[in-house]
């Protein structure tokens, strides 16, 4: 299917996948996507930026926060990343209307065949097929208004403003900034039984604005605004002040202090820079309210992505409630659309269609599809076999990278492609502009948004999945059925079903061959202590903190299905303790931090104890409570007299020990390397074995989903087995 994306400042029309739909999604075939001047307009300007310019606009915060990436991911990921960025393909549009042609299996009230208006920017894009959640899609009753419809998202943006603003009937509103959104607005502000005064520095949109309903319009050019209003108003100023233009000064807003009453109200919903004077504020106690978006909604992944509809009772006005009265009022007819669609352009046509709009200085155009040409994409069945048996790789790595978000772009992707006899083949990812943009950089061959055809792919033998955690199990099982070695970022399982499952599957093919990235094993550090600890006469005590950045509780990774900090990121540290000790887990007890506050979830501040079968103890501290300069991880190990400790993978320190033992790095290496290295070696070997027994990874994978369920119980003990 045909998309447009942005690329250094240009339009390009490029064949993607089609994207994949979720449990709360729809599949939609666009009829018409709109673009407007104001949104899209400034991200096309910027994206043709330099470097050097981005990087100057604000060089001592770009100077900083460029040194903290080298300190925290070197120097080399550092510039992958910049790299990535700066030629990165950005999928443009968030206003469109077409068909459902698939749903996702807890998608309600939307049914395959309705027509609909969907939002959302990452969603709604300028495509053939787009996917999107639920709550972001409305059904249209009329068909026949469509290419209308397609405007529903910008309307609902003017219409938030409005209620922000809490227009009464009588009320007098100043509408400043007459683009796609200040047109609406003043036609929604009549609609409400407002005095409307319209100000903007064009002519013709001011003519625009009478025609649709503005009781006087104002230039700045020619007219003075702050008396025009002073009079009109016996010197009162209006109710409230909605700014709906684009400005670099906060000069607009000052203006909209001294138009507006006493104790009245301005809205903020163009991007304007906050920067004015405060004494009008203050001494006319005049509240300045920004409006976001859609509406109440917008940006929280439980409302859009997981389809929790806020209740009704409780919050009137949702974005798709907005959206749904806007679409309303646009099929009823009460709203003057077809003078803010001033261009219409077949989608392989879409750089004219942007070229227009940037040299006319039109409010905006649609962009045409064509729904009766049949797309082979829309909907593909792909057959895995039921098992293929992993092979030794006699032929060279070639590698397919499933997921390619901040973890892959900064710490996987830079170590593949310095790996010699190692090719990134394809990249996989659900975003296909993202996709594009990381597997040109890397010069792979091919992109694709489907793990099932990595794994029927005879090009690809081996796949390294970086995909959020609850995926994991699934997208594993589907390659090593494809009889690919299969390299998995942690954690293997989110809970005990998945890990069963995947137990399950490896004891009845054990030639599959699987490794899970529990990288602290092969950390050079970790290697010194283990061989110094072999030969031990007592168990071990070990006490190792993780400090962790604080996540609001909203955050994908502290959601149910992701599980959180404890299976997400503490399973690396309970797979060490397996390493180190050499034992099974015996009984694991926890104590959670019980919160003061709601803010952090029980799984945020843990400590666990763990006792296994060979006698040694093991504590385990997370928190999030601690300050970020003391270093992230810090373990402590007593045996025989002697005493080890290893800061942050920075130093290690040896009590009882040669002085060589000891030692200082500059940069820290927590095995990642070296687990990479070693897999790929093994996937090469006849007969190939894994470097370690993947019991380690079961068992470390155990205990992780008992530390979060007592956790989340508020503590607790456990018992799995007898010495």
């Amino acid at each position: 299917m045909n998309q447009v994306l942005l690329h250094s400042g240009k339009i390009k029309v490029l064949g993607v996948s089609a994207p994949l739909v979720d449990d709360h999604a729809v599949l939609v075939r666009v009829h018409y996507s709109y673009i407007s001047t104001g949104t899209e307009a400034a991200t096309v300007a910027s994206s043709n930026e330099s470097l050097i310019k981005k990087f100057t606009a604000n060089i001592t915060a770009s100077t900083n926060k460029f040194m903290g990436a080298v300190k925290e991911h070197g120097m080399a990921s550092t510039f992958a990343l910049l790299s990535e960025r700066h030629n990165k393909h950005l999928p443009l549009g968030y206003a469109c209307s077409g068909q459902v042609v698939a749903t996702g299996i807890r998608v309600e009230g939307v049914c395959v065949g309705d027509y609909v208006v969907c939002a959302g920017a990452g969603f709604a894009s300028h495509a053939e097929l787009i996917a999107v959640p639920q709550q972001l899609v409305v059904v249209v009753k009329n068909p026949a208004v469509l290419k209308q419809a397609s405007i529903t998202t910008i309307g609902a943006i003017a219409l938030q403003g409005v209620r922000r603003a809490q227009l009464e009937l009588g009320q007098s509103v100043c509408v400043i900034g007459l683009g796609l959104i200040g047109q609406l607005t003043v036609q929604l502000a009549k609609r409400a039984g407002c005095f409307v005064y319209a100000i903007d520095l064009r002519q013709d949109r001011l003519a625009l604005a009478k025609q649709s309903g503005a009781d006087v319009c104002l230039n700045p050019l020619t007219d003075d605004i702050i008396r025009e209003i002073e009079f009109r108003t016996s010197h009162h100023g209006v109710d409230a002040t909605i700014i709906t233009a684009a400005a670099s000064t906060g000069y607009i807003i000052q203006q909209a202090m001294l138009t507006t009453r006493r104790k009245g109200k301005v809205v903020l919903v163009g991007d304007v820079k906050l920067d004015f004077d405060r004494d009008p504020f203050y001494s006319k106690e005049i509240d300045l309210l920004i409006s976001c978006s859609y509406g109440p909604g917008r940006y929280d992944a439980s409302y859009e992505r997981d389809s929790k509809d806020y209740p009704y009772a409780y919050v009137r006005w949702t974005e798709r409630r907005n959206m749904a009265y806007i679409l309303a009022l646009i099929e009823q007819g009460h709203l003057r659309i077809d003078q803010l669609i001033t261009g219409e352009y077949p989608i392989h046509d879409a750089a004219a269609g942007y070229a227009y709009l940037q040299n006319s200085g039109a409010l905006g155009i649609v962009l045409r599809y064509h729904p009766e040409i049949p797309l082979s994409t829309a909907k593909e069945d792909i057959e895995v076999a039921t098992l293929r048996p992993f092979k030794a790789i006699t032929t060279g790595i070639r590698l397919a990278v499933v997921g390619v978000g901040g973890f892959a772009k900064v710490r996987l992707l830079p170590m593949l492609k310095s790996m010699s006899k190692v090719t990134i083949h394809s990249v996989v990812d659900a975003d296909a502009a993202n996709a594009i943009t990381v597997a040109q950089q890397y010069k792979a061959l091919r992109v694709g948004n489907d793990v099932r055809k990595i794994a029927g792919d005879d090009d690809v033998n081996v796949v390294v999945i970086a995909t959020p955690h609850a995926h994991h199990v699934e997208q594993v099982r589907v390659c090593l059925q494809g009889g690919k070695a299969v390299l998995v970022e942690k954690p293997l399982a989110v809970n005990f079903e998945q890990l069963e499952s995947i137990k399950t599957f490896l004891q009845q093919n054990p030639q599959a061959f699987l490794m899970v990235d529990f990288n602290r094993s092969y950390a050079p550090f970790n290697l010194q202590i283990k061989k110094a600890v072999a030969n031990r006469t007592n168990p071990l005590m070990i006490t190792y903190r993780m400090s962790g950045n604080y996540l609001p509780k909203d955050h994908w990774i502290q959601s149910d299905l992701h599980r959180g900090r404890i299976v997400g990121e503490a399973c690396h540290i309970f797979e060490l303790f397996c390493f180190l000790t050499d034992a099974a887990p015996m009984a694991i007890q926890v104590a959670p931090l019980r919160h003061q506050t709601p803010d952090m979830p029980m799984t945020d501040n843990v400590y666990a104890t763990i006792t296994f079968t060979d006698g040694s103890v093991c504590s385990f501290l997370y928190t999030v409570l601690g300050h970020g300069s003391a270093g992230k991880e810090y373990m402590e190990i007593y045996v025989d007299g002697k005493t080890i400790i290893l800061d942050d993978y920075y130093t290690l320190k040896g009590y009882g020990f040669p002085v060589s033992f000891s030692k200082k790095v500059s940069k820290q290496d927590k095995g990642h390397d070296a687990l990479f290295a070693s897999f790929f070696q093994a996937a090469t070997l006849e007969p190939a074995v894994l470097p370690h027994s993947f019991n380690r990874s079961i068992m470390a994978t155990e205990i992780s989903l008992i530390v979060d369920k007592l956790a989340r119980q508020g503590g607790g003990i456990e018992v799995l087995s007898k010495a």
